[in-house]
């Protein structure tokens, strides 16, 4: 996996970065979120440090799942009212990424798809049919903050209602839903003890 080396314009210190689409990092040693603009690398602000709790998955430790070998290199929080659930953007042996959801214990394997359209978050009613998907669950969520290196850019705090289908087999649709529009992604459930954690 080839990697290269920015610096942060904050405190100079020297980041690798793993994954050459990224738009958005954490700055290990002075806590700063930066942009990153084609050959630019531009200051966002200070980050909160997210509180440490129990996860199968961190930062930079390689894990399996099949035939398969991933690498953690961002990881998202955000906060719902049942709790918070955690994003981490992985990059897998070809270097192509791929988002994994923990919530609650439970582990799903998603990418982005473009979004179904017109459809509106007030559309979609809890245990109702969409285009042969069952609504499992809707809500609301906030950005609790980040850490490592995302393809996309996240503003702490920002929120957004949130809708989850699925089908049988596992199978995940999540929609997104923001004054910035919807996001979409599809996946498919996975047994987390099938995950496992390079020593």
């Amino acid at each position: 996996m080839n990697t290269h080396t920015i610096n942060c314009p904050q405190c100079g210190s020297d980041l690798p970065l793993t994954f050459r689409y990224s738009k958005l990092m954490l700055c290990d040693h002075c806590g700063s979120s930066l942009f990153l603009e084609d050959d630019a690398v531009r200051f966002a602000g200070k980050q909160s440090i997210l509180p440490e709790y129990p996860s199968l998955l961190q930062l930079k430790q390689t894990f399996s799942y099949l035939n398969n070998t991933y690498l953690p290199v961002g990881h998202i929080r955000y906060d719902y009212e049942k709790g918070f659930w955690d994003e981490w953007w992985v990059i897998d042996n070809s270097g192509e990424g791929v988002w994994v959801t923990v919530d609650e214990g439970d582990f799903a394997f998603e990418r982005e798809i473009e979004p179904p359209s017109p459809l509106q978050f007030q559309d979609l009613r809890l245990d109702t049919m969409f285009d042969g998907w069952l609504v499992t669950e809707r809500g609301h969520a906030t950005c609790e903050g980040f850490e490592g290196e995302l393809p996309k850019i996240v503003t702490i705090g920002a929120s957004f209602d949130y809708v989850d289908l699925s089908k049988r087999g596992g199978k995940l649709f999540s929609l997104e839903f923001s004054d910035q529009g919807i996001k979409a992604a599809k996946g498919i459930w996975v047994d987390p003890f099938e995950i496992k954690v390079d020593e």
